[in-house]
This record gives structure tokens, sequence and C-alpha cells, in this order.
């Protein structure tokens, strides 16, 4: 891991480890106001939800980017070194010790081998999990009857989704799922197949052919990605969470319009249940403590869409609030900028011309510096950058005289 850190420049590890780190306190409050979001739109539609949790992720990833971003753009390097060059030896190693942003970025590569090694371990499960779809999309696949296919057709049609999409039986899998996107698939258990009737089939199709209607697998895709480089934030798996739950709401509200018998769907729901006590797939129709939320709301006054206009206010309010507050803490000032030294026997005053030019600052020394120092520092603050010169001029002015 630390041979993949030598690739990368210091100023993209400085600004990785660092968008890591923000991104806890930036998710919690994305995390808050969506929670707040969902709490004034529990009458609303599952989509609406949806949408509210799906955006509360692309926020996430967009903060995230902008961070990032903020952190290269504040990042600077320079290296003076006169003619006769001179052996950099690291000054002020120690400054600062134990001010918390100097030991954050004294500690910034380790951080980040840490994640790199947690990254790894999520990058390998997801590519996993990909490979398991695509295993039991093309293996052990049996010839689908003409009946399932004829009735698979007309949900199609009724529907409204991709025409060129495929009814496949297989014997792999255990759960019923709609995999691909270019290439969509509905997967049909072998043992569902058999055990169930024909109107139970028609609920679990439509179900699965809702997903496919709304490119639940590209999104999920998309979904994954950000969950695998942010495998450590709770509050981005809260979302995600949120996101999975209200999926499967929507889903459900598709097949329940279209078939216009939502106690056989609940019905379907549980018998399947029982079927599958213990099961793993990658979109399930059902899930533990999951499938009772979704039982009991088809009867639920969660089912009805309310529609109300301070509600909608409220919630447009509370996601502006919570997107301007964290656009506006994540801003970091132009104090703030940090910059990396490398200075070989150069007078101080000529380094601090240099420092001004990349901090935008306009600071000068009391004394006449023409002391030469020779330094390393990396990812130092521009006030911090400052103050050390200052700091070396004074001391170089006041020994003069004892010199003398």
């Amino acid at each position: 891991m630390q041979t993949m850190l030598h690739i990368l420049r210091q100023d993209w590890i400085n600004s990785l480890g660092w968008t890591l780190l923000h991104s806890l306190w930036q998710y919690a409050i994305i995390a808050a106001s969506c929670a707040l979001l969902l709490f004034f739109t529990k009458h609303f539609s599952a989509n609406t939800r949806y949408l509210i949790a799906l955006g509360s992720l692309m926020l996430s990833a967009l903060i995230s980017a902008i961070t990032f971003y903020n952190y290269q753009q504040a990042s600077a390097e320079i290296i003076i070194h006169s003619t006769k060059q001179v052996a950099a030896t690291p000054l002020f190693a120690e400054k600062n010790l134990f001010n918390l942003v100097s030991y954050i970025n004294e500690h910034i590569n380790s951080l980040v081998v840490i994640w790199l090694c947690g990254f790894l371990v999520y990058s390998l499960k997801a590519l996993q999990d990909y490979r398991y779809c695509q295993q039991i999309k093309n293996q052990h696949i049996i010839s689908t009857p003409e009946q399932w296919q004829s009735l698979f057709a007309t949900l199609v049609t009724k529907i409204g989704v991709n025409p060129n999409i495929e009814l496949r039986i297989s014997t792999l899998a255990i759960a019923p799922c709609a995999i691909g996107y270019f290439k969509p698939v509905i997967l049909l258990p072998l043992a569902v197949s058999t055990s169930m009737n024909q109107q139970q089939i028609e609920m679990i199709l439509l179900h699965e052919l809702a997903h496919a209607r709304r490119q639940d697998y590209a999104i999920g895709i998309v979904q994954t990605i950000i969950k695998t480089l942010f495998f450590f934030n709770p509050f981005l798996r809260w979302i995600s969470n949120q996101i999975d739950k209200e999926r499967e709401h929507a889903c459900d509200d598709i097949a329940v319009a279209i078939s216009k018998n939502p106690v056989l769907f609940a019905h379907t729901l549980k018998e399947f249940a029982t079927m599958h006590t213990n099961q793993k797939a990658t979109m399930n129709i059902t899930g533990n403590t999951l499938l009772l939320t979704r039982i009991t709301r088809l009867f639920g006054n969660n089912a009805q869409v309310t529609k109300s206009k301070y509600g909608v206010l409220a919630s447009l309010l509370i996601m502006i609030s919570g997107l301007i507050f964290t656009l506006c803490a994540n801003a970091k000032p132009e104090n703030e900028k940090t910059i990396s030294l490398n200075v070989a026997n150069v007078a101080v005053q000529e380094v601090l011309l240099e420092v001004n030019k990349k901090c935008d600052s306009n600071e000068t020394l009391a004394a006449n510096a023409n002391e030469k120092i020779t330094l390393v520092l990396e990812d130092i603050s521009c006030k911090q950058a400052i103050r050390l010169l200052k700091d070396f001029a004074e001391g170089a002015a006041g020994a003069e005289p004892a010199n003398q």
C-alpha cells in the first residue's frame, strides 16, 4: 500500500484524506436533512421518498467532489534552490505537534493507507456480487414454458417497459430479480414457477418489471460505487438503506396499481417469505423486517398520496438549508490554504515573497531578513508558514548582535 501511495502526489493524498474525514460531518448533516424530509413526506408516494433519499446520496457525492476540488485548489508547492545546492534538512518538524490539523496532516498518509485497504476489500466484494449476477443471468437456465412467455409479454405491454426484456427460468437463482441495463433480464427461480399459481407469479413479475422500468439496476450500480468509496461512513449507509427500502415500496405500488389487488400481492409476499426464510439475492422481493412494513403499508395510510403545500414547502426549505449549510461550512478560508516548502540556502525574505504570492497575502518582516534558510515542510497552512518565517527572522535578528 505504501508503494501505491508513492505513485500519487502528496497533495492528492492530502486532499483525499481530508475529503474522507470531512465526509463524516458533511454526510451527518445531509442524513439529518434527509430524515426530516422523509418525516415531512411520510404520507407522500414511495417514489417521492425514494427520490429524496436518492437526491441525498447524490448530494453527498457532490459535496465530497467539491471538498476534494477545494483542497486541490488550496494546495501549492514552493521549491526554491540557490545555485549552490545544499542538502535540505527538515526544520520545525515538531512545531505545533498538538495542533489537531497539524497532527492529522502528519498522519494523513496512514489514514489513506487504511482507507485503501478497506476500499480494496469492499471493491472485491462488489466485483464478486457482480460476477454472481452474471452467472445466474446466463448459467443454469431452462426453457421457459409458453404460458409464462405469453403472460410475460402481456405484462411487459401493460407496464410499458423495454420490449426486448427477457424472461428466464433459473435453477440457480434463489429469488426473482431484474438484472442488466442494455439487455435486461427477469430471472424467475424454478422453485417459484412450480410452487405458486399464475396470479401470484404475475404479481412477482409485475414487481420485477417495475424495477426494470425504473432503471433500478443502473442506479444500483452507481449506488454501490458511492457506498464502496465511503464504506466507513455510517450516515451514507443509512441514506443507502432508505433508498433500498423506498425502491421496494415504489415497485410494490406499481405492481398493485396495475393488478388492482393489494390483498393478493400481500399474500404473495408472505408466501414467498415462507418459502425462502434464509435467502440472499441481488434485488430481493422480500427481506426480514422490511417485509412486514411492505405488507402493512399496502393497507395503511402510507399507500395514499396526500398533497400539502405546507409540507412541500417545509421539505424544500429543509433541503435547501441543508445544502447551503453544508457548502458554506465546507468552504475553506483563504488563510487556511496549505503549501509545501522545499527551500535550500535561500534568504528568508525571498521565501516570504514566494509565500505571499501563493497565499495571496502581503506580509512583511520586521527586520532586514537576509539570513539564509534551509527547510522542508509539507502541507502547512499559509498562516503557519508566515508565522514560522517571522519567528526565524526575529530569532536571526536577535542573535546577530551577539555574533559581532
